[in-house]
Parts: C-alpha cells; structure tokens; sequence
C-alpha cells in the first residue's frame, strides 16, 4: 500500500489506517480504522468502524507517534469521515486494541457524522 492515498470506498482501508483530524488552527490529532462493518456477512462498501486516538500535535501524525496511543471515542463513521476532514490515509500502525478486523453493525455503537471525529476531538483537546 502507498501512502498517503484518499479513499473512495472501503475497499482499500485496513484495520490500523490512521489520518489527521484537524482541530483548530496548526493542530491536529487522529483517527484510526478500527474495523471494517459487516452486515449478514456483507462488508459494506463505504462504512467503517471508527476510532478517536489519544493524541495531538502541531504537525500531523505519524506512525511513530500513535503506536503507543489508545483509543478515546469510537464510531460507526461513512467513508468521507477521512475524506472531508483529514482528507487522506496517511499510513498504517499495528493494533493492539483486540478488536476483529470485521464487525456486524449493531444499535449499541454510536453511527457518527462526517465532522463528528472533529467535535470529539476538540472537546477532549481543548480545540476550538
């Protein structure tokens, strides 16, 4: 896979992808696939499991930076959650967070808003 790449669908997203969420002027912090979304057996092409990583930064992540991180908010988020806030996949870490690589949708993990992982992420930044 070649980094950094906008995806269209979930097609080439991997559990571990991460991308830069924006919160405010020159800060960032990141979200991370948790897993792909599956509904009787079917993945589905454009939602995916979310997830809000413990850090910020001046500068975008990198991989370096999220290996240790974990993870605050998940969600249930549509494919332009990456493409209208950090706007690309930027690389992928290692999980360690023991969550299947696929998971069945169901009504008790929260479905997100395109700009939902920004909310969140200001709020647990102290971001404007």
């Amino acid at each position: 896979m070649k980094y950094p790449f906008k995806p269209k669908s979930t097609s080439y997203i991997e559990q571990g992808q991460f991308w830069a969420v924006p919160i405010g002027s020159d800060k960032f912090s990141a979200g991370v696939v948790l897993a792909l979304r599956s509904s009787n057996g079917k993945t589905d092409s454009r939602a995916f499991l979310a997830g809000l990583l413990d850090w910020s930064g001046d500068t975008p992540p990198t991989k370096e930076e999220l290996i240790t991180c974990s993870v605050l908010h998940k969600g249930f988020a549509h494919i332009k959650t990456i493409t209208e806030t950090g706007g690309e996949i930027l690389g992928k870490i290692d999980s360690s967070w023991d969550i299947p690589e696929s998971v069945e949708y169901t009504d008790s993990i929260l479905t997100w808003g395109y700009n939902s992982i920004v909310k969140k992420a200001c709020k647990a930044f102290n971001s404007s």
